[in-house]
């Protein structure tokens, strides 16, 4: 499978193959002998031309250029997009170099909308792409510096905080990235801010100081080729000064252009530092009276904004714009903290990384698609059973302990001290307390390093189930790394408290009281009055109205009689309180806890299973950076 990253950029186009499973980075595929074609259409006869040859073997009728700026307000440019894709895949197909089932890629502005996005692939389908995928370009040049070999950045610091800033003729763009994956801030930009507009600004000045400034303008108005011609000449000029700026200071660069329409006009082009200074501060229209320069350090500053919380370690600059010495000038300002790497090949790393993207994004939904079908939950359920001996002894151990001090005892020495009348309201008020103290952070606290250890152990069994998938779809191992004991924002975590989120309380609530109770209170409150020396008198007691009404009478009874307080505090604190008694509630709740046909073992092996394979779907689903 080949995925095709084909970036229509405003000023020019690049598009690149990668093959899956060839560990060979994307290549560029040339269209009309380039490697980057100028983003030019028009029509010679009834042939569509596109790149150079729109306006050098003879300027074309419609000749159109910057279209892709104007997409999302003028729908008069929709054909000239469609047009120019035609050209490229015709070009591509002739020469050979599109194979039947090649998936294409294609990249737009971070700040174009869902709905703007659709209309955008829906122009792609009409100009015989199948199934086209839309993303983000700030995204395809974070993957590019990512994985290109030819970037080498330094992966621990991509996968801190990263900032990706991509200037293009139209746009500008920024992806921002922490922890190797998208955060809420993610991709955002400026649709109307990019290098188009110092060209446009750049012809105008140079018409308006030409002495054929009426001629000229004549001319624009009645033919949008000889306009789109002459655009792309000062493009060009731009471009030519700022690659000689970066060795010159003192660069010049002039051009003179002959306009043959009616007649014959001349127009010089001439850039120079003080030309330059004037076009980039100069106050523009589009951008509401600010300069291009204010209006890149208004956006900077935003970015600054937005991710002040942690603040971009790495800046990656991307796109053909970013060789602007003063705009890398203006990103390193805004950042003075931050690492700024400009891509090598600006022009391509767009196009190499919506290449990259394809293959990621399929090869991530067929390796989600893997978990979720083989990380079952009958096998999930099956490593848990076997599992639950290990949890049980410590979970009793903890809630015996808890239910004694913080609910039996405290309860009986409210009985003992009067403050309760009767062992039927002993009874009572200590089942409520149980059920406040079993849904309480006290039982969350008590059980949590009891848990956690356990999961711990189960840990191992769970991650030899996904590391052989992982494998097999080239995922590294450690982008799924289960942490189940983790605990954080921003981490997707499975900790004590999450486990105690299952019925857990619900289940064992009515078991655990039934039995403490039971055994604290004997047979209806019994227990507590049949020892020391209070038992003679109530043997005596028990004998008489046995005889009389029988046993059920007698424990009714005695649960409603209003014992006098001297009654009350000879006995059995000690024997409550004591191993003997715990380790009969330990034995009781185990046996009942551990049934195979039990209730209890159902919903904790049903319950972690649901719940880890939600944890799995969304580690899965973070194994890559989600930036759409």
């Amino acid at each position: 499978m080949r995925y095709i990253g084909f970036d229509i950029g405003d000023g020019e186009s690049a598009v690149a193959a990668f093959e899956q499973g060839s560990g060979i980075e994307p290549m560029i595929l040339p269209v009309v002998g380039c490697g980057s074609v100028l983003s030019a259409v028009g029509r010679i006869g009834s042939e569509i031309v596109i790149g150079d040859r729109a306006y050098t073997d003879e300027l074309a009728d419609g000749l159109s250029v910057r279209f892709k700026s104007r997409f999302t307000f003028d729908t008069a440019v929709n054909n000239d997009i469609i047009s120019f894709v035609k050209g490229i895949l015709k070009d591509l197909q002739q020469n050979q170099l599109l194979k039947p089932d090649d998936r294409f890629v294609i990249g737009c502005p971070a700040g174009w909308s869902a709905a703007t996005r659709s209309r955008y692939r829906d122009l792609m389908i009409s100009a015989g792409m199948e199934n086209p995928q839309v993303i983000s370009e700030s995204r395809a040049a974070f993957l590019y510096a990512k994985y290109a070999k030819t970037v080498a950045l330094d992966v621990d610091i991509l996968n801190e905080s990263a900032l990706v800033i991509d200037i293009g003729s139209s746009t500008l763009d920024f992806a921002y990235i922490v922890d190797g994956r998208e955060t809420g801030v993610g991709t955002f930009g400026e649709i109307a801010l990019g290098g188009g507009l110092l060209d446009a600004e750049f012809l105008r000045l140079a018409v308006e100081q030409s002495r054929d400034k009426a001629a000229i303008k004549q001319v624009f108005a009645e033919s949008k080729s000889w306009y789109s011609y002459c655009e792309l000449e000062a493009r060009r000029l731009k471009e030519a000064y700022y690659t000689r700026l970066s060795k010159d200071p003192t660069a010049c660069i002039k051009k003179q252009l002959r306009i043959c329409y009616d007649g014959i006009q001349k127009l010089t082009l001439q850039l120079d530092t003080a030309q330059a200074e004037k076009i980039t501060k100069k106050p523009l229209t589009p951008l509401g009276g600010r300069s291009f320069v204010q209006a890149i350090q208004d956006a900077l500053a935003n970015a600054a904004h937005l991710t002040a919380d942690r603040p971009p370690r790495l800046l990656l600059l991307t796109g053909g714009a970013s060789r602007m010495p003063f705009f890398r000038q203006a990103c390193k300002d805004a950042f003075p903290d931050a690492v700024v790497v400009c891509c090598p090949e600006p022009e391509f790393s767009i196009a190499k990384g919506l290449a990259y993207a394809g293959w990621i994004d399929e090869n991530l939904r067929a390796f989600r698609q893997a978990i979720d079908q083989e990380i079952t939950e009958e096998r999930i359920s099956g490593v848990v059973h076997d599992a639950i001996p290990e949890l049980m002894p410590g979970v009793v151990d903890a809630l015996v302990d808890l239910l004694m001090d913080e609910a039996a005892l405290p309860i009986y020495r409210d009985w003992q001290s009067g403050k309760l009348l009767t062992l039927s309201d002993m009874n009572t008020r200590m089942q409520q307390r149980m059920a406040e103290v079993l849904d309480s952070p006290m039982t969350e606290d008590a059980l949590a390093p009891t848990i956690h250890q356990w999961l711990g152990r189960l840990t191992p069994k769970l991650q030899g189930m996904i590391d052989p998938i992982c494998d097999r779809y080239e995922v590294p191992r450690k982008e799924m790394q289960l942490n189940l004991t983790a605990s954080g924002s921003g981490q997707v975590s499975f900790s004590a408290k999450e486990l105690m989120r299952f019925p857990f309380i619900g289940t064992i609530l009515g078991l655990i009281v039934s039995v403490v109770v039971g055994l604290l209170c004997g047979g209806g409150g019994l227990a507590l009055i049949a020892t020391g020396p209070l038992g003679f008198l109530a043997g005596a007691v028990i004998g008489a109205i046995l005889s009389l009404f029988g046993w059920n009478a007698l424990s009714e009874t005695l649960m409603k009689v209003n014992l006098p307080l001297f009654a009350r505090r000879i006995g059995s604190e000690k024997k409550l309180s004591g191993e003997a008694t715990r380790q009969k509630l330990r034995e009781a709740i185990t046996k009942e806890l551990t049934k195979e046909d039990g209730k209890f073992l159902r919903q904790i092996t049903s319950g972690f299973s649901a719940s880890f394979r939600k944890y799995l779907r969304g580690i899965a689903q973070a194994a890559e950076i989600p930036i759409e």
